[in-house]
C-alpha cells in the first residue's frame, strides 16, 4: 500500500499506520457513536466529551490521557517511542498503539461502542521472553469538572475503578434543582483489581512537573488515595505476572451515569467487551458496504470506501461537532450522505424544513440548542433557499421515492403543514423577490463566501454567484415538476447575468451597494472569484466562446494542490469586500485552496464532460498525496481539511487542519453520480458513467433497494448491469 517515511495506508484502505509518535501535527481519529466521541491522537491522547440530544458537548476527559509500563523494574511512558518498537494504527472504528518494551509486547486499544455515554480501553501484554516477567501497568484518565462544588474522585473496590462526582456549580438557591438534572458520575472501570490506586495528580506524579516520569511508577506503587477538590483523575495500577509467552488482556470501560449505583451496570459490561468490540466493527462495516470502488487509483479508493464516510456520517449524525451551523453545511452533508442512507438523510432533513417561513423566508445561521442568537446567526445570509432547493431535492431523488414531495411539513411560524414541492417553490420565490437593479440577487450579509459582507450591507449589493446558483435550484426543481413561471424568471436571470456580469474572460463577483462592479478585472486585487466561474458553467450560463474563456480563466486559478478561490489575494483592507480582506493572504476565502469550492469546479468539469479533468480536480485536494506531507501539508492524511494555504509563502499548501468541510460531501457524490453514473431518481435509477480515460479497469458495486448496480471498465470497455 501508498506510503512515505511517516505513515501508510493499510488493510486496502480501512487504516493508517504511524510509524512515529510524533507526527509534525496531531493526526487524531475520530471515534464516536451519536451520544460519545473522542479525538484520540498517534500517541492514543485526546479529550473525550459527551453529545446532547441538541448536539451540545459536554468535556468529559481531558487530552491527556496517559499510560505507563514498569517491566522488571524498568519504567516508560507509553504511546511515546520510548519502547523498540512503535505503530499507530487508526482504523475507520478504533485505534490501537503497538509497542515492545524488552520482551514485553504491549498493545492498547480503544474504541466507542455503537451506544452509550462510553469509551473502551483494552491493554494487552505479551511476553516473549523466556523468563516470567513482572509487568507494573499505569492507567491516568483526567476527569473534567463543569464546577468546584465538591468535586472528587474515589475508589470503587466492588467495581475495580474509579469515579468522579460532585454537584454543578449554582449561585441563586432556586436554581439547586434544575441544576439537580445536570449531576453525574464520570467512571473508569477495569476488568480486573488494581493493585494500587491514586486520584490526586500531583501524589502521583511527586511534582508539580508532569512531564516527568511520575514518583509512583518509579517506585512501583500507588499510595491508595483518593481526590477532595481538586483536579480528579483516575489513575489504577494493575501488576501482571507473565509467564514464557503468556498474554494477559485488562479492559477499562469509562463513561458517563447519573447515579452511582448503576455502576454495577456498567461493570458487567466489561464482561461484554469482545462482543462490543465486533458490534462496533461490524456497525462501521455496514455504514461504509453502500457502494465499493476499485480503481487505479488506492489513496482515492481507500478515501471514498471508508474514510469521507466517515467523517461524512460524523458531520450529519454530531452536527459537525457543535451546535452553531449554517444550515448549508447541513443540507451539503446531507446531499453526499444520502447515498450512505437515504431514508435517514430525509429525517435528518425535516427539522431544517421546518425553520422555514410561511411565506419562504429561511435564515442561514442558528444553534440547534435553542439558544439565543449570536455572532454569524445575527445575520441575514442569502443563500440559504439555493441549498434548500436543491439539496432537499436531491436528498429526495436519492430515495427513489417521488411520494416524498407531497410529505407535509408545518413552518417555523406556523401551524400550517404543506407539503415539501411547496415548501420548496416558496423557498424559489422567496429568492426571485430579494432582487436588486441588475436584476440578479441580492448579497445581504453574504452568499456562500461568509465573510464577503461589504457588497450588501446596505441592502442593495447583487451577488453573480447567487444568481447562478438560483438558477440551477430551479433547473432541478423544475426537472421535478414543471413551473413555467419559475422557467421564465431563470431565463431572465441567465440574460441578466450575461448582460451585467461578463467581463472580457471572467464573470465579475457582482455589484456593490452603490452598482459598481467588484471582483472584475479593473481591481487591483480579487479580480478573479473562482465560484462565479464554475457556477457560470455548472449553471449553463456560460456558452459557446464565453464557455471556452471562463474554463481558461479557471485554469489560470490553479496551483499545486487545487484552485485559490479568489485570485490575486488582499494584502490591504478593502472596504467594498469587506471583512474577507482582513484575514491573512491565502488563507480561508482570502486565497486558499478552499477545498469545497474546488468540488464545485469538479462538478463543473463534469457538466463539460470532461472526467479526466474531474479526477486530477479531486486528486488535486486529497489529503493521501503522501508527497505533500510533511512539510507542506501537516494534516490528518485521511480525512479531508477546509483550505490548503494558497499564497507562495513560508506555509504554501499547508492543511488548514480544520476538518469541517462541504468537500467531503460532495466528492462522494461526484464520484457515485458523476464518474460511475448511478442516476438515481423518484423516476427510476439509470446508469449513466463517465469514467476518466486514464482509468484503464476499474469498477463500483452499489447497493440500492434489493439490487446492486455494477459499473465496470475492463482493458478501456465500460460496462453497466443491474443484478
Amino acid at each position: 500500500m501508498k506510503e512515505n517515511n511517516l505513515c501508510r495506508i493499510a488493510q486496502n484502505g480501512k487504516a493508517l499506520q504511524i510509524f512515529t509518535p510524533f507526527t509534525p501535527t496531531t493526526w487524531a481519529n475520530k471515534l464516536f457513536n451519536d451520544e460519545f466521541q473522542i479525538d484520540v491522537s498517534q500517541r492514543l491522547e485526546g479529550k473525550a466529551s459527551t453529545v446532547g440530544e441538541r448536539f451540545e458537548h459536554s468535556l468529559f476527559l481531558h487530552p491527556d490521557t496517559r499510560f505507563y509500563i514498569r517491566v522488571n523494574g524498568d519504567a516508560k511512558q507509553m504511546c511515546k517511542g520510548e519502547g523498540e518498537q512503535f505503530l499507530c494504527t487508526h482504523s475507520i472504528s478504533e485505534s490501537v498503539v503497538s509497542e515492545r518494551f524488552g520482551d514485553i509486547e504491549s498493545e492498547i486499544l480503544t474504541f466507542v461502542p455503537t451506544k452509550g455515554k462510553k469509551c473502551v480501553w483494552s491493554a494487552t501484554f505479551t511476553n516473549l521472553g523466556q523468563e516470567e516477567a513482572e509487568v507494573d501497568f499505569f492507567s491516568v484518565f483526567h476527569f473534567a469538572t463543569e464546577g468546584w462544588m465538591t468535586f472528587g474522585s474515589y475508589y470503587d473496590e466492588r467495581y475495580f475503578g474509579m469515579y468522579c462526582t460532585g454537584f454543578p456549580y449554582y449561585v441563586k438557591y432556586e436554581d439547586m434543582e434544575s441544576m439537580a438534572e445536570k449531576n453525574r458520575v464520570k467512571y473508569v472501570l477495569s476488568s480486573e483489581k488494581p493493585f494500587s490506586y491514586e486520584g490526586n495528580a500531583n501524589r502521583f506524579w511527586g511534582c508539580d512537573d508532569y512531564s516527568r516520569m511520575p514518583k509512583a511508577v518509579l517506585e512501583g506503587a500507588c499510595r491508595n488515595l483518593c481526590c477532595e477538590q481538586e483536579e480528579p483523575y483516575s489513575i489504577l495500577h494493575h501488576k501482571i505476572t507473565l509467564a514464557k509467552g503468556e498474554s494477559k488482556q485488562i479492559h477499562f470501560v469509562c463513561g458517563l451515569m447519573t447515579s452511582v449505583d448503576d455502576l454495577s451496570e456498567e461493570y458487567r459490561y466489561l464482561s461484554n467487551i469482545e462482543e462490543e468490540y465486533q458490534k462496533n466493527a461490524s456497525l462501521w462495516e455496514e455504514r461504509t458496504k453502500k457502494f465499493i470502488i476499485q480503481t487505479p487509483d488506492e489513496d482515492v479508493d481507500a478515501m471514498m470506501n471508508y474514510w469521507l464516510k466517515k467523517q461524512l456520517t460524523y458531520f450529519v449524525r454530531l452536527n459537525r461537532g457543535g451546535v452553531y451551523c449554517p444550515i448549508r453545511n447541513q443540507l451539503q452533508d446531507l446531499l453526499g450522505y444520502s447515498l450512505l442512507d437515504p431514508e435517514a438523510a430525509f429525517e435528518y432533513l425535516l427539522p431544517i424544513i421546518r425553520l422555514q417561513h410561511l411565506d419562504g423566508y429561511i435564515k442561514q445561521y442558528y444553534c440547534t440548542n435553542g439558544g439565543p442568537d449570536t455572532q454569524l446567526s445575527l445575520l441575514k445570509h442569502s443563500d440559504a433557499y439555493v441549498w434548500l432547493v436543491m439539496c432537499t431535492v436531491e436528498v429526495i431523488e436519492n430515495t427513489g421515492r417521488k411520494e416524498l414531495y407531497d410529505y407535509k411539513v408545518g413552518y417555523k411560524d406556523s401551524p400550517v403543514q404543506e407539503s415539501l414541492l411547496v415548501h420548496l417553490r416558496k423557498a424559489a420565490y422567496y429568492m426571485l423577490t430579494q432582487m436588486g437593479e441588475h436584476g440578479l440577487c441580492l448579497m445581504l450579509d453574504g452568499d456562500w463566501n461568509d465573510p464577503v459582507n461589504g457588497p450588501g450591507h446596505l441592502g442593495k449589493g447583487e451577488s453573480t454567484w447567487n444568481s447562478m446558483a438560483l438558477i440551477y435550484a430551479i433547473d432541478r426543481l423544475n426537472e421535478v415538476e414543471y413551473d413555467k413561471t419559475l422557467a421564465e424568471r431563470s431565463e431572465m436571470l441567465k440574460d441578466a447575468i450575461n448582460e451585467h456580469c461578463w467581463d472580457e474572460d471572467r464573470y465579475i463577483a457582482g455589484f456593490d451597494d452603490d452598482g459598481n462592479p467588484y471582483g472584475c478585472r479593473m481591481d487591483e486585487e480579487a479580480n478573479k472569484f473562482l465560484n462565479a466561474q464554475t457556477w457560470a458553467i455548472i449553471s449553463k450560463v456560460a456558452t459557446g466562446d464565453r464557455l471556452h474563456k471562463v474554463v481558461e480563466t479557471i485554469e489560470s486559478m490553479k496551483n499545486a494542490f487545487g484552485y485559490v478561490l479568489i485570485d490575486p489575494i488582499f494584502t490591504k483592507y478593502n472596504p467594498t469586500w469587506g471583512r474577507v480582506s482582513l484575514k491573512t493572504g491565502g488563507t480561508t476565502e482570502n486565497g486558499s485552496v478552499y477545498n469545497h469550492a474546488v468540488m464545485f469546479k469538479a462538478y463543473a468539469d463534469c457538466v463539460r464532460g470532461d472526467a479526466e479533468a474531474t479526477l486530477e480536480t479531486i486528486r488535486l485536494t486529497l489529503p493521501t498525496e503522501f508527497e505533500k506531507f510533511p512539510k507542506e501539508c501537516l494534516g490528518f492524511p485521511m480525512f479531508y481539511s477546509n483550505y490548503y494555504f494558497g499564497a507562495k509563502g513560508d506555509n504554501y499548501g499547508r492543511s488548514s487542519q480544520h476538518y469541517r468541510t462541504g468537500t467531503v460531501a460532495w466528492s462522494i457524490w461526484l464520484v457515485v453520480k458523476e464518474l460511475f453514473g448511478i442516476k438515481i431518481s423518484s423516476k427510476g435509477t439509470n446508469l449513466q458513467p463517465n469514467l476518466p480515460d486514464s482509468w484503464d479497469n476499474a469498477e463500483m458495486r452499489f447497493h440500492f433497494g434489493n439490487k446492486e448496480y455494477l459499473v465496470t471498465k475492463s482493458d478501456g470497455e465500460v460496462r453497466t448491469e443491474i443484478v
